[in-house]
């Protein structure tokens, strides 16, 4: 017994010895903190490409706060002058984009030559960045790689690059204006993709640091010194208030929002064309354009540039600033080019929203080598034991096995990367897992078998841990985000509340809503809908999310009607009762949202957003108008059509939207008796609207008179006789 238990004993040390070595070579070939093994190195971020490409493009804020100028074929040809252009152009711009209410100002431009026609633009320029103040120039600079590394290998705090030629203004005539200078130059991988963004360069001449391109601007943007530069500690870079993750040490990871043309970008010559300044077609036609400061549509009344960091370089192919990145608005060649300006655009929305891809830590990673070599190796030792019995069939098993622990560890990594913004590694745990599988066989191969009890006992504990399948089953538990889809949104509110609740008392009128509110919202649940909210007398809801419901447009409508059949029944009741009755108005419309977990990390709802709900909101509104209770966008009616009965109201134009739209009342079910009877005797009525349609008036007058003699109280039929008489007064044009 004893013997056997130093056998145990021996053969437990000699597996961990085989698995801690195993797990360090996979380190040693994976960590650049030891030596870099520049295929693998590439691969891991063809893996990052990948997962761009799975992710898709990301919805900016409502708001962004990055605007881009661009140069383009039109600018050239509508500026008098040749390019390059005078300097005084570009101070006319910058005059125009402050009168607008810009930021900060950044020109994507090297500009190290004099004006080519006369000095006086050249100091015309100076004097207006150093009036201006919050211009940043773009300059450049000698990187030399090599010296970089070796830094960043020795542990320096520098990063970013090093400047090894030293040049007072940086490439740019226009740095002593106000020291308001950018390295524009954007370091590419080794494959020659861009993904990353420096935060500084280190001038080795002048024992300096310069800041790049984006990090000037948001110098401007924080009200920062010009030449002030990020705080590099630990795993991060320090600006204001912005905590930015390092995807290695010298740079941050691009969190790329889409492909080119993703930010608001308007032409530089409409920036420019002022009533002061005369383009080509102006010149030639004689006639002043505007489209700067035109009073009805100039940008500088609509507050396009107002507070915003307003970026201004080239999107013409042929200057060639150009560069290929992790992104992909497809597959086909080129599809992946995102022009200079616009990498800088992505930088500075990802720092403004703290929208950061964060690098798996790299003791993390470390410590997933580790346990995937162990479950690996533990999984193929306890099936080498039976292979005697089952041969061939179980190794082919245990390489499956491996092949799906690979892809499972692929599929997280993804998943991580789209739902958390977390970059993990898919090449280390992958060759864990294959050092893993052959380390083992190599072990078992030199060593007599081990007990089975304790091999399963192992081989248990490792695989009745399914945090990762909770994961991938439920992220909507564990991940805040959204994602877009088509539903149906559902907004009710009591007419007339104000004049309601005045004769009432708090604990009463409380009483009162508590008891409507609960039971609007049991039929909106027993129909299948989502509750979002309250908003004092009004209710929110959708259907279509978190489950998908084919027929939602069904369900919402079909919701609508119980709401009014149910408040019947309580206004009877309250009528008994003597605390009156109310009337509920109803607004429904379908259309793609964005829906999922809206808000902060330790508050948020589940919610929809977007413009389809935004018209939800203004048809149970527009209600009042028509003397209607429920009215339905035409979206929804299209996909209800054929199971409801309604009637065209109108075709109005609702506030915030600028293309009309047709609207219908709900009427009822297309098998309620009710309901029929009703559509039939909307016979005249429906005559009138397309009468009304035909500018005929008159004739339209004569129908709604006649449906209104059995309906005298129709007060759609009263809106478009009052319409009928003033057009027949006042013809339109």
């Amino acid at each position: 017994m004893l013997l056997k238990k130093k056998r145990v004993e021996k053969g437990l040390a000699g597996k961990f010895v085989t698995v801690a070595v195993t797990s360090l070579i996979v380190i040693l070939l994976t960590q650049t903190a030891f030596f870099t093994i520049e295929p693998l190195e590439e691969l891991e971020l063809k893996f990052l490409d990948y997962k761009f490409s799975q992710r898709g493009a990301l919805s900016l804020p409502d708001t962004t706060d990055v605007v881009i100028v661009e140069i383009t074929q039109e600018s050239h040809d509508q500026v008098p002058d040749s390019w390059p252009w005078p300097r005084s152009v570009f101070a006319h711009l910058i005059k125009n984009l402050n009168k607008a209410g810009a930021k900060a100002i950044g020109i994507d431009l090297i500009m190290s030559d004099p004006d080519r026609l006369s000095p006086e633009n050249d100091s015309l320029l100076f004097k207006t960045i150093k009036d201006a103040g919050n211009v940043v120039v773009a300059g450049k600079v000698d990187i030399r790689r090599e010296a970089a590394i070796e830094k960043m290998l020795q542990g320096s705090s520098t990063s970013g690059g090093f400047v090894t030629k030293k040049n007072e203004n940086y490439g740019s005539r226009f740095f002593s204006a106000d020291s308001s200078i950018g390295i524009a130059q954007i370091p590419g991988d080794d494959d020659g993709i861009y993904r990353r963004y420096s935060p500084y360069v280190y001038s080795e001449a002048t024992g300096k640091k310069l800041p790049t391109f984006a990090f000037a601007l948001l110098n401007k943007y924080y009200n920062l010194p010009s030449l002030e530069t990020a705080i590099s500690d630990g795993g991060y870079f320090y600006l204001a208030d912005r905590k930015i993750p390092k995807f290695d040490k010298s740079s941050m990871l691009i969190n790329f929002y889409g492909s080119s043309g993703t930010f608001p970008h308007y032409k530089f010559i409409d920036v420019l064309d002022d009533k002061t300044f005369k383009t080509r077609d102006e010149i030639d036609l004689g006639t002043d354009l505007n489209t700067f400061d035109d009073p009805d549509y100039g940008y500088i009344n609509k507050n396009i540039f107002k507070n915003k960091i307003v970026l201004v370089g080239s999107t013409m192919p042929e200057d060639k600033d150009y560069f290929p990145v992790s992104f992909a608005k497809g597959k086909r060649e080129g599809d992946n080019l995102l022009y200079g300006i616009q990498v800088h655009a992505n930088v500075i929305q990802d720092i403004l929203s703290g929208n950061f891809v964060k690098r798996q830590s790299g003791i993390s990673e470390i410590l997933l080598v580790f346990f995937f070599t162990f479950l690996t190796f533990y999984i193929v030792s306890f099936a080498k034991q039976m292979k005697l019995r089952f041969g061939i069939a179980l190794e082919f098993g245990i390489i499956i096995l491996a092949g799906l622990l690979i892809y499972g560890n692929f599929k997280l990594s993804t998943y991580l990367f789209i739902h958390a913004n977390l970059d993990t590694s898919i090449i280390s745990p992958s060759l864990a897992i294959l050092l893993g599988y052959f380390g083992s066989s190599a072990y078992h191969f030199i060593s007599e078998r081990k007990q089975n009890v304790m091999i399963k006992g192992m081989f248990s504990q490792y695989v009745s841990k399914n945090v990762v399948n909770e994961l991938i089953q439920n992220p909507e538990k564990l991940q805040l985000g959204g994602e877009r889809k088509n539903l149906s949104i559902l907004f009710s509110d009591i007419a007339g509340f104000t004049s309601f609740s005045e004769n009432k008392e708090p604990e009463e009128l409380v009483s009162f809503i508590n008891e409507y509110l609960a039971e609007m919202s049991d039929v909106i649940i027993e129909h299948a809908g989502t509750l979002d909210k309250y908003l004092g007398d009004s209710v929110m809801a959708f259907w279509g999310a978190p489950v998908d419901i084919e027929d939602h447009a069904y369900k919402a409508c079909d919701a609508a009607l119980s709401m009014q059949k149910r408040l019947k029944e309580l206004c009877a009741g309250w009528e008994i009762k003597g605390k009156g009755s109310i009337k509920t108005r109803i607004g429904i419309n379908t259309g793609d949202v964005i829906v999922g977990n809206i808000g902060g990390a330790k508050r948020f709802d589940y919610t929809v957003m977007g413009d389809a709900v935004n018209l939800a909101s203004r048809l149970e509104g527009a209600n009042k108008q028509y003397g209607t209770l429920i009215m339905i966008s035409e979206d929804t009616y299209y996909k209800v059509k054929e199971d409801f009965l309604v009637r065209e109201l109108d075709t109005i134009l609702v506030k915030g939207k600028s293309k009309p739209t047709t609207v219908y009342e709900l009427i009822g079910r297309a098998d309620d008796p009710e309901a029929q009877k009703r559509i039939a005797d909307l016979s005249n009525f429906e005559k009138g609207i397309e009468l009304y349609k035909q500018r005929c008036f008159d004739e339209a007058l004569t129908c709604f008179n006649k449906y209104v003699e059995n309906l005298p109280n129709d007060v759609p039929a009263k809106v478009y006789i009052e319409r009928s008489k003033q057009y027949i007064e006042n013809p339109p044009d």
